[in-house]
């Protein structure tokens, strides 16, 4: 009986906060990679048994789909704040979710890397991260029945930060190209690019 009581509280924890984690550079790709920076958000570094070197790359978390009578096209990118020395905002990223998730908006959390890299900015590699995976969104829109010119991002501390320099500078590169997904302009001013192009 007492095994079966944690089984289900574990995956009733599991399922609260459950999305489907992937990647966003590929294997050998990801720009600036410095060893000791890894991605994970608190919880996770603070789970028995951590190893960073298995959260060397950064990734994005799909939270599920809105009910479908409430689908907006929408995708909102969630940021996490932490100084840029961690992702620890897991508490917002839940909240924001489901909010967001109930308004009808398709919801995806980006786990960018930390600690601070060294001798570059100190948020050069989260803004990478950062413009990989609002173009790793881009590239998957239609499958996943989102509107790719409707995609936003938002976050606190350092991931307000990350969130300014994706409006702002969205059309200057934080990285050399490493793949087709990369002809995706990564942020909202695509219309205004085409328009000027």
């Amino acid at each position: 009986m007492k095994r079966i009581l944690i089984l289900i509280g574990l995956l009733c924890c599991v399922s609260s906060f459950a999305a489907e984690r992937e990647l966003i550079w590929p294997k050998g790709k990801m720009p600036d990679a410095q060893p000791h920076q890894f991605a994970a958000m608190t919880d996770e570094v603070s789970q028995k048994g951590f190893k960073p070197q298995k959260h060397r790359t950064a990734y994005i978390e799909w939270f599920d789909a809105p009910a479908p009578q409430k689908r907006n096209g929408g995708c909102m990118v969630l940021i996490s704040g932490g100084a840029y020395n961690r992702c620890c905002d897991v508490g917002y990223i839940r909240e924001w979710s489901q909010k967001l998730t109930e308004l009808g908006f398709q919801c995806v959390n980006l786990v960018y890397r930390t600690p601070r890299p060294e001798g570059i900015a100190f948020y050069q590699t989260a803004w990478e991260d950062g413009q990989r995976a609002i173009r790793l969104v881009r590239s998957e829109a239609a499958e996943r029945g989102l509107d790719p010119e409707r995609i936003g991002i938002m976050g606190s501390s350092a991931g307000g930060h990350l969130t300014l320099m994706g409006v702002t500078s969205s059309l200057h590169r934080a990285y050399l190209p490493v793949d087709n997904i990369d002809r995706e302009v990564p942020c909202a001013l695509r219309q205004s690019a085409s328009r000027s192009s």
